[in-house]
């Protein structure tokens, strides 16, 4: 089931987004003992974050992880954790909301062969092995996480987690949740913001247009998808 959802106002797109996060936490609660939140970087997610603080959410009872990562200290400015940290995670924990131990950074290890991957696979593995909702947004090109369009990433068939030099977008090195690891996610929520992604939104809604030329369609594979974008078309 696919749900698109437009306002002009990116504020209200922001709550309206984090309401659907906590509805969906709050009922699969009702089911579960945890919940795997699973977040992406970029520009667009920061009011879902901000707007996340607000909610009311068991938070002890999620475990969240990132989408992608750049290949860089938990600190440094490029680092999605760092930007998740600073808009919402930081002041849930500081408030006792959400136990630090609930919150999993992928930590680069560069002495590793594998850069980390493995480890923060059996970091989700003992969590269920899956998102049960994931926050994404899209890039101008359409790419996701570090998907990216006609690039080996969003061909690789790895069932967790990849890593890459040649990331599309400066700094290259990356890590990314696979494409199989996203499609197994329960629901997912995916912005598409400002008209500089309206070509992304024209390819996602086109039937024509494959995943590998528009990962973000890879949200349309996802058993309940929420679209959300400001972008008139």
């Amino acid at each position: 089931m696919e749900k698109r959802i437009y306002d002009p106002d990116k504020s209200k797109l922001d709550e309206t987004a984090a309401r659907i996060i906590t509805d969906t936490i709050n009922g699969m609660l009702k089911k579960k003992l945890f919940v795997v939140l699973a977040v992406a970087g970029g520009r667009s997610v920061g009011g879902v974050f901000n707007s996340l603080i607000k909610q009311d959410i068991p938070w002890e009872a999620v475990h969240i992880f990132i989408v992608d990562e750049k290949l860089v200290p938990l600190e440094h400015e490029e680092s999605n954790f760092r930007l998740a940290k600073e808009s919402f995670l930081g002041n849930l924990i500081e408030e006792r909301r959400l136990p630090k131990g609930n919150v999993h950074p992928f930590i680069h290890d560069p002495t590793s062969p594998d850069l980390g991957l493995a480890n923060y696979r059996k970091q989700l593995e003992q969590w269920g092995g899956s998102f049960d909702i994931v926050l994404l947004s899209s890039g101008e090109d359409g790419h996701i996480g570090a998907l990216y369009p006609n690039h080996h990433s969003i061909r690789d068939t790895s069932p967790y987690f990849i890593a890459m030099d040649d990331g599309v977008k400066a700094p290259n090195e990356r890590m990314s949740s696979s494409r199989k690891l996203l499609l197994r996610s329960k629901v997912a929520l995916i912005l598409f913001y400002d008209d500089i992604k309206k070509d992304a939104l024209k390819m996602f809604l086109d039937s024509k247009t494959s995943f590998e030329a528009c990962p973000a369609k890879l949200a349309k594979g996802i058993e309940e998808s929420y679209v959300l974008t400001n972008i008139q078309l």
